[in-house]
């Protein structure tokens, strides 16, 4: 399969998502959001692949949305909640991976925010080394795009560091990560590359029908709860869109300033 913003590839049952911005820091567009939701359905038709797993070309795993250069609302979704519901190609992303009946692995190979956080945690895995740098950091342009993050992140590490990632935008190194359980490994850069294949070549080899079996279960409560949650987090960021506080994040991030919030 050829695309142009990512790379795929499966060998000895891993199927690899590459984001391949890395002049971008692999800040996501709509096609490549397009893109991965391509290659999850040919993994889950795919009887060669047994694992999936996404990491980003050069030093991030993804800036998270190119808001300058890429995304904007054209592709958010139609109608919540109306006939021919469409919920955006971020809620599909989530669902589809949450679905897939095979293991699948965020390799957090550097930084990952915003949209990059969210894809990272609708994965069954996520793996960094100690140098991977980790957060949201969308509320310091006042922009509220939980895209599933405040259903999932709660779930991972607990309400109330969940709270304070979200609400204050700090970043966190790969040892506070693993240390909350937002990383489920940790390994050191020098034998990052190796210990991936590793714990990749484990999973493609082991009992994958059991492995369904497990996260299908796992994240029952989560499927069961995400289209209506999806509908009420876009209520709350549709009215969040209109304020004077969200038009200063974005004309501060398009002019490299700190932003001046008035709070309304």
């Amino acid at each position: 399969m050829s695309f142009e913003t990512i790379l795929f590839d499966v060998q000895d049952g891993i199927a690899r998502v590459t984001l391949n911005r890395p002049e971008r820091l692999n800040a996501m567009t709509w096609l490549m959001i397009e893109e991965f939701l391509e290659a999850v359905e040919a993994c889950r038709h795919d009887e060669r692949v047994r694992v999936l797993v996404f990491t980003g070309a050069g030093r991030a795993f993804s800036a998270g949305d190119d808001i300058v250069a890429g995304m904007g609302d054209r592709r958010q979704g139609g109608n919540p909640g109306g006939i021919n519901n469409d919920r955006g190609l971020h809620h599909a992303l989530v669902k589809n991976l949450l679905e897939l009946p095979k293991p699948v692995v965020a390799a957090l190979n550097g930084r990952c925010h915003g949209a990059g956080f969210v894809l990272a945690l609708a994965c069954d895995f996520r793996v960094g080394h100690t140098e991977t740098l980790v957060g949201d950091i969308r509320s310091g342009r006042a922009i509220f795009a939980g895209q599933g993050v405040p259903l999932l992140l709660p779930r991972l590490i607990g309400q109330s560091r969940a709270m304070d990632l979200l609400v204050t935008g700090r970043v966190i190194d790969g040892t506070e990560a693993e240390r909350i359980g937002l990383l489920n490994r940790l390994w050191q850069p020098s034998t990052y590359a190796a210990d991936l294949g590793e714990f990749l070549t484990e999973l493609a080899n082991g009992p994958t029908l059991t492995y369904a079996a497990w996260k299908l279960a796992v994240n029952r409560s989560v499927l069961n709860e995400l289209d209506a949650y999806t509908d009420y987090e876009r209520q709350l960021a549709n009215l969040i869109r209109t304020t004077e506080d969200a038009t200063e994040g974005r004309v501060s991030f398009r002019d490299k300033r700190p932003a001046r919030y008035v709070g309304r």
